[in-house]
């Protein structure tokens, strides 16, 4: 008994301990959790919507998910198709850079003195150059070798600094399945995101492990109130009796995120982090993200699976769901989607949607029912290396068309989720 509550205390104090280094000495992009009780409320399918609202876009299908009316001005139609179009190997590498450098510039605590920051600017100010060559009739080949060198030095800036270092490289595994780990549960990446009140467990969202401290989901679950515990090693219904439960005590949103509006605009990306260290098993185990350079290609038609939990309902045993996977949904990139939803609109007047108007070049496409999907991450199967690689979270759609489904692309949010580790690496092992 006394070794039990002893074992109680340390696990306490390592998690009071834990949230203090991030409350006081790691305010980079630092959200408090609201610690008053969440609302519950009961779950229901989404019902048709009239005409009139096809410009509203639904995040998800409970009462409680955010519905966002399409309210600013949004790429023009006109240039969307060039907007979207897969760029060359030196226009890649440099929006890859300026993207960096966009990232770097919005968050916190990083200044003129950042010397990772420093390397970009120079970076970009030579890549620049570069592109006034190419663009005034310097052959193909002599913007590749351009490409192929930027691309060697970022890659060797990024080790030296300690960015690309953060995420597990034994990732994307299932134990249980290793020849097809997407056909049999469990799958040991995914987690069920909720809260715990009154001794039971209320399920919101859906995440994906990342490293040993850190859940990856959308960002407008990882703002939500609603969600302060992570269950995982889920193997059907949540809350599940032999759950691994963490507790959420810090949360980083997107920097582009500034509002509900920007939620619709490819960057609905949110990492929460947890009070305890998961200790990887056969049940637990990280998933693997895309590279920095692995850029998806916009005119993409392929299969993926689709991963999340359904059934949603309010019990006297908490906020109920069921863990689902759909494989071998279709999927689209950017400028494939909006080209194919403004071509079914043209032939269908009457079942038009709007969701084209959002689509950006950090978005995919699923062609999937979204009030049967829901909360939700798009995962593939590397053909090579047989690895689980997370593609998509934040599903968004026209709530009066809900197919297809907008995903937030993860590949372009490499370089941010990397930042975000290395920050708390740096402040977690600080002395206070």
């Amino acid at each position: 008994m006394a070794r039990g509550l002893f074992i109680v205390a340390v696990a306490f104090l390592h998690c009071t301990y834990a949230s203090l280094i991030r409350k006081n000495i790691e305010p980079y992009m630092y959200k408090k959790i609201n610690t008053g009780r969440p609302i519950y409320f009961a779950s229901e399918i989404l019902k048709p919507i009239p005409r009139k609202h096809e410009m509203m876009m639904v995040l998800g299908t409970a009462p409680e998910d955010l519905s966002i009316p399409i309210s600013k001005r949004r790429v023009d139609i006109a240039t969307r198709t060039n907007y979207l179009a897969l760029p060359g190997p030196i226009e890649e590498v440099e929006n890859t850079i300026d993207e960096m450098v966009e990232v770097m510039d919005k968050v916190e605590e990083v200044g003129g003195d950042d010397p990772l920051m420093n390397e970009l600017m120079e970076m970009k100010k030579e890549m620049n150059k570069t592109m006034v060559t190419v663009r005034t009739g310097t052959p193909n080949n002599a913007g590749s070798e351009s490409a192929e060198s930027f691309m060697k030095r970022v890659k060797e800036l990024l080790a030296v600094s300690g960015v690309e270092a953060q995420l597990p490289l034994d990732c994307g595994r299932n134990p249980s399945s290793p020849a097809k780990p997407l056909d049999k549960e469990p799958l040991p990446w995914v987690v069920a995101l909720g809260s715990r009140e009154d001794g039971q467990f209320h399920y919101r969202c859906t995440g994906a492990v990342i490293g040993p401290y850190h859940i990856i989901t959308d960002a407008e679950c990882t703002n939500s109130p609603n969600i302060n515990v992570a269950q995982m090693n889920v193997t059907g219904i949540v809350p599940e009796p032999f759950a691994i439960e963490n507790f959420v005590v810090g949360r980083r949103i997107h920097p582009s995120i500034t509002d509900t509006d920007s939620l619709l605009d490819g960057d609905n990306i949110g990492i929460l982090e947890l009070a305890l260290p998961i200790k990887f098993n056969d049940y637990i185990q990280p998933i693997c993200l895309p590279g920095v350079f692995d850029k998806p290609d916009p005119d993409a038609v392929t299969n993926s699976t689709l991963i999340g939990f359904d059934n949603i309902r309010d019990t006297q045993r908490g906020r109920i769901a069921g863990l689902y996977t759909w494989p071998n949904s279709k999927t689209f990139g950017a400028a494939t989607c909006y080209s194919a939803i403004t071509s079914f609109n043209r032939e269908n007047p009457d079942e038009k949607s709007n969701l084209f108007s959002v689509i950006t070049k950090n978005h995919l496409c699923v062609d999937r029912p979204f009030e049967e999907v829901g909360k939700s991450v798009v995962v593939r199967e590397d053909p090579i290396t047989g690895r689980v690689q997370l593609i998509g979270v934040g599903p968004v759609a026209n709530a009066r068309k809900t197919n297809p489904i907008a995903y937030t692309l993860i590949q372009p949010h490499r370089f941010w989720i990397e930042l975000v580790l290395k920050k708390f690496k740096d402040n977690f092992t600080r002395s206070p």
